[in-house]
């Protein structure tokens, strides 16, 4: 049995945790891809961030170049290379040579590859079954569910091949876990992204590649709101314990957790982050 030895205990935590590594955001142009992005910047990683839209990544890339500035100037620092460890890629993450070129792309732009968040995906307004219509079903199941096999299968190679390892993380949902009534496409494609999660995580532990889904509830962003009425709102929040909707910082703050070294013991596991809104 392996020992925690004094020299260990006695080592003072990082306060970057992710220094030195890299990694890649599909959906890097929303705000959760970005707010992440953010986070894995000030931990000491690079990252690429992969979207379809080019404005919206060209976005994303002013607002982390601009963060990185405002935190350099409150630590005194007289410059920023927050830009140098940006790489933005246009692609769709339907598409499997535009996912292996962003795979590809990130490692050489910075010479490896460690965490894969796949985030990208897409869900609509409420509507009943029988007013769900095939066309729905199809950009629903290849946004949210072809985009994470793909991202799943190129991250794994590149990961594989480099032979240190890595974490993807899923971006799947509470609706990944429960039934959503007015969702149904949306959530059958959140439960399969638990299967594709735990059967990854079954063929890449050999690899030392960690495989977990994370499980928000409704985080307060422009989709979310989208996708339900005033007064559909107001009663989810009701069912909120903690009295609020999810902040894109309560999910990316879960996904830096699970691309450092802190779950370097956690594969095919799924973390509600959810205000107790799911409970068991």
């Amino acid at each position: 049995m392996d020992a925690i030895t004094t020299k260990e205990v006695e080592r003072p935590l990082s306060a970057f945790r992710l220094q030195g590594k890299v990694a890649l955001i599909t959906g890097g142009g929303g705000r959760i891809g970005r707010e992440t992005a953010s986070r894995f910047l000030r931990e000491g990683a690079q990252v690429g961030l992969v979207d379809i839209d080019a404005e919206a990544l060209r976005a994303a890339e002013i607002f982390l170049v601009s963060e990185s500035q405002a935190q350099a100037q409150a630590q005194s620092q007289s410059e920023t290379v927050a830009q140098d460890r940006i790489l933005t890629i246009v692609g769709d993450v339907t598409s499997e040579r535009d996912v292996e070129d962003a795979t590809n792309s990130t490692k050489r732009k910075f010479g490896r590859l460690d965490i894969v968040f796949l985030n990208a995906g897409v869900s609509y307004t409420a509507t009943s079954l029988f007013d769900t219509k095939e066309e729905d079903y199809e950009r629903v199941m290849r946004l949210n569910v072809k985009s994470a096999f793909l991202g799943l299968k190129h991250a794994a190679k590149v990961m594989r091949d480099m032979g240190n390892g890595g974490s993807i993380i899923l971006t799947s949902s509470i609706a990944g876990l429960r039934g959503t009534p007015g969702l149904i496409l949306y959530s059958g494609s959140k439960f399969a992204l638990r299967g594709l999660a735990l059967t990854a995580a079954g063929e890449l532990g050999q690899y030392g590649i960690r495989v977990n889904t994370i499980h928000p509830s409704g985080v307060d962003t422009p989709m979310f709101r989208n996708a339900w009425s005033a007064e559909k709102l107001d009663e989810l929040k009701a069912g909120m314990p903690l009295g609020r909707f999810a902040r894109v910082d309560d999910v990316s703050s879960v996904v830096a957790f699970l691309a450092s070294d802190d779950s370097k013991f956690m594969t095919g596991g799924f973390l509600k982050v959810d205000g107790g809104c799911v409970s068991f």
